[in-house]
C-alpha cells in the first residue's frame, strides 16, 4: 500500500525536521505533541526550518507556502488513526518509547507501518511493544533532517520485506539516500561516530590540545566540513550524552560512557547550536 499520510509522534528536533521533510515533499503530516506548550514550540522549529530551506534556494516560495499548509499539529494522539505510516520520535528512552508504541499500534490500522527514528536502542527490544514487530521498522533520520542526505532503516531478523521496500521507496523520493542496516546498539553511524567524539572531548580533558585545535586537526588533515567539538554541538550534547548512555548501557565497552565534561554541560543546559552555547558559543 503506498504511503500517503504520515503521522510523527514527538515534534522535537528530529520530529520537527521529519515533519518539515514530509510536508516540503507534498505529503499530508499530522504530528502530535503531549503538551499545549510544545506545538507552539514545533511549529516555530518547522517554520524556522522551512524559511532556512527557502533561504539556502533548496525550495521555492510557493513550495514553501505549500508546505505550511501540509502538516498540522495536535495533543490528540487519536489523530494518527488514518496514518499510513507512523514515525515515533521522542526521546531516547526505552520505558518510554515501549509505552508510546504500544498505543500506537492500538489505534492504528493493522497496514499501518510502525517507525521509529531511534538512534541507539536495539529495534527488536522496540518491535516487542507491539503485535505488529514484523511491520516495524527503524528509521533514523540524521541532524539536521531536511539538510543530511543519510536514512538508517533498520531491521530486525523477523522485519518483513513489504516495509522495508515502502520506507525506502518513500525517503529516496523525498531526496535521501536510505542505507538498510541490521539491527545492533547503535546500528551503524553512531556506533562508529560516538566514539570518535567522546575520544576528542576525553583528549581535551586530558590537556592533549585546545579544542579548535583538535576541530582543525581534523578538518584539514581529514578533510571533514567540521571537527569533533562544532559536530556534537550541532547534533546537541544532549543527544551526545543520551547516544553515548544507552550504547554504554548495552555494551558495557568505556568507550562508550559519556565524559565527565560532557555531564556537566548538559546539567548546565549548554547543548550546543540550539542552546546558544556548548563547547563553542552561538551568541549571535
Amino acid at each position: 500500500m503506498p504511503i500517503k499520510r504520515i503521522a510523527v509522534v514527538g515534534c522535537g528536533t528530529m520530529g520537527g525536521g521529519i515533519i518539515q521533510l514530509a510536508a516540503q515533499n507534498g505529503f499530508e503530516v499530522v504530528g502530535v505533541e503531549p503538551q499545549e506548550e510544545g506545538l507552539a514550540r514545533a511549529d516555530e522549529r518547522i517554520r524556522a526550518g522551512l524559511q532556512a530551506t527557502l533561504d539556502r534556494g533548496k525550495i521555492t516560495a510557493g513550495q514553501a507556502e505549500q508546505a505550511r499548509g501540509l502538516y498540522r499539529l495536535t495533543t490528540d494522539l487519536d489523530e494518527i488513526a488514518q496514518a499510513d505510516l507512523v514515525v515515533e520520535a521522542v526521546f531516547e528512552d526505552v520505558e518510554l518509547k515501549n509505552g508510546l508504541l504500544g498505543r500506537i499500534d492500538r489505534l492504528v490500522g493493522p497496514d499501518t507501518l510502525i517507525a521509529s527514528n531511534t538512534s541507539t536502542i536495539p529495534l527488536v527490544v522496540l518491535a516487542s511493544a507491539t503485535q505488529r514487530p514484523e511491520q516495524v521498522i527503524g528509521l533514523h533520520f540524521f541532524n539536521p533532517v531536511p539538510a543530511m542526505r543519510l536514512v538508517e532503516v533498520i531491521k530486525t531478523p523477523i522485519t518483513e520485506q513489504g516495509p522495508i521496500d515502502a520506507v525506502v521507496e518513500l525517503v529516496t523520493g523525498w531526496g535521501k539516500n536510505p542505507v538498510v542496516v541490521n539491527d545492533v546498539p547503535g546500528f551503524v553511524g553512531n556506533l562508529l561516530i560516538v566514539p570518535y567524539l567522546l575520544d576528542a572531548i576525553r583528549a581535551f580533558e586530558r590537556g592533549v590540545a585546545p579544542m579548535d585545535s583538535i576541530d582543525a586537526v581534523v578538518q584539514l588533515g581529514f578533510n571533514h566540513k567540521m571537527g569533533p567539538f562544532r559536530t556534537s554541538d550541532l547534533i546537541g550534547l544532549d543527544i551526545v550524552h543520551d547516544m553515548a548512555a544507552s550504547m554504554y548501557e548495552e555494551y558495557k565497552d568505556p568507550r562508550y560512557q559519556p565524559p565527565t565534561l560532557l555531564k556537566q554541560y548538559v546539567r548546565l543546559g549548554w547543548l550546543g547550536r540550539k542552546t546558544g552555547r556548548g563547547f563553542y558559543r552561538y551568541d549571535d
